[in-house]
């Protein structure tokens, strides 16, 4: 049995506040929009490859404007009143776009259905996002799976991935930067594996 934390308990009661404070009809005053910031990639590969971006596949719960927040293991919200400025998948896409071609200076980093050089290896990325939310416990967490194709649509590699950033501070705008930052941890993993598989 876990024992008694009232830093837990005041995290739970706080997102469930805010959970509960987003019923409100959206035309109400007070609603925010948010958009997932951005931060410098620190490592940076020596590669020369095209990669394609897919666009990201979101599970049909998190398809909405609103924030999702999970207030216990098996029940989740959609905020009303703090909601995405810009459509999530497009947000991801691009956020994703731009890290990797900061993490690799020498590819062409460009989203599917983009004309392309086409005298460097190719590779298409896929992402499904099933979990994108804040959680009770006061952990933003991103969950889902990824893939690797090369130029000939052929499954290079599949891997699942789970990621819990602990919020800094109480409130959506600190759930929304936790929720970047996990985004940009998985993209710099993407990166390496993306330099990996030019070897394999």
């Amino acid at each position: 049995m876990m024992p008694f934390n009232t830093k837990r308990l005041s995290s739970l009661s706080l997102l469930l506040g805010l959970a509960l404070a987003g019923c409100a009809g959206s035309n109400e005053p007070g609603t925010a929009a948010y958009l997932l910031p951005a931060s410098s990639a620190e490592q940076r590969h020596d590669a020369r490859l095209t990669v394609l971006v897919a666009p990201v596949a979101l599970a049909a719960f998190l398809e909405g404007d609103g924030i999702v927040m999970q207030l216990d293991d098996i029940e989740v919200h959609q905020a009303r009143n703090h909601l995405w400025a810009e459509a999530l998948p497009e947000q991801l896409r691009r956020l994703l776009l731009d890290r990797l071609s900061a993490s690799l200076p020498q590819a062409q980093v460009i989203a599917r259905g983009q004309p392309s050089a086409g005298n460097m290896p190719a590779r298409e990325v896929r992402l499904q996002l099933d979990r994108f939310q804040g959680r009770f416990d006061g952990m933003a967490l991103i969950q889902g799976h990824w893939q690797l194709l090369n130029g000939r649509g052929e499954l290079l590699e599949q891997r699942a991935f789970r990621l819990e950033t602990p919020l800094t501070a109480d409130g959506y705008p600190a759930l929304v930067r936790a929720l970047a930052g996990g985004w940009e941890q998985l993209a710099d993993q993407l990166a390496a594996s993306l330099v990996a598989s030019l070897a394999s």
